[in-house]
Formats: C-alpha cells, structure tokens, sequence
C-alpha cells in the first residue's frame, strides 16, 4: 500500500492546473486551474522530511491530498514532486516550487495545508526546509502542461 502511494506522490510532479481556455490551453485538465509564471522572488524548495515508520501511510495520506488540492487550485504552486527513498522509505524529499513569495504565504495559509500540517505534526520525526538557487540564473520553472 505504500508503494502505491508514493507512486501517487511522485504524480505530483506530472500533474498541472489547467485553465478553461481550450483554444489556448487544449492539453490542460478540467478543472484545473491556470498556473501563474515564476517571479524574480519564486520559491524553489527542498523539503526533507522523516516519518516516524508506523505513520508512514497515514503520512503519505495526508501527503497526496495537500499536493492534489494545491496544483489543482492555487495557480501559484507550481511544483510538488514528492518521492521516497528507496532504501528508506520514511525519507521523503518534496521539491516544491512557488510563482513567488506571496504564492507561497498564500499556499501555507491555505486550510488545505494547514489541515496537512496540524494533521502530521505528530508524525514527523525531522523537518529540513532547504531553499535552493537555480545554478543558471536564467532558469525558471516552465509548467510543461501549457
């Protein structure tokens, strides 16, 4: 069981808001909404977490359904790649990326995350929120869905 839910993480980075404008976004998913461009002051994020072992599937829970409902309604998270390692999979790692900081503010103030938050609390046994530059300044998230 979770495999299949870190199977269903790492969809987070497959996944992208669509707009309603078919002519323009014929690719995108109903439903979905438009996402915005990344800003001077985007976010790029690495979010390592550990999970206690027996909360590992509840964790990942909670996990998958903050992820959906942040791509599929805030046009400012552009990005929630989650994936598990491999040899040890309570370490989960979660590249997030935001259009900008107030994207960001927005998104953590979200009832969606904060049911995520206050819902894992007790599950986490560490939190590392590591901040990343892009090694070519020139990069920016390019939501591939368009």
């Amino acid at each position: 069981m979770a495999q299949n839910l870190l199977t269903a993480l790492l969809l987070f980075g497959l996944l992208s808001c669509s707009g309603t404008d078919k002519e323009t976004h014929p690719t995108k998913q109903p439903g979905m909404c438009a996402k915005e461009k990344m800003a001077a002051d985007g976010i790029v994020r690495l979010s390592k977490i550990e999970v206690y072992p027996q909360f590992l599937n509840d964790y990942i829970k909670y996990a998958t359904e903050v992820g959906e409902i942040s791509l599929r309604t805030e046009p400012g998270v552009l990005t929630m790649y989650a994936l598990g390692e491999k040899e040890s999979p309570c370490k989960i790692t979660i590249l997030e990326t935001y259009a900008s900081k107030e994207a960001y503010d927005k998104h953590i103030a979200s009832r969606h995350f904060q049911k995520y938050k206050q819902g894992t609390l007790h599950m986490v046994k560490s939190l590392v929120l590591s901040d990343q530059t892009p090694l070519n300044s020139s990069n920016r998230i390019i939501n591939l869905m368009e």
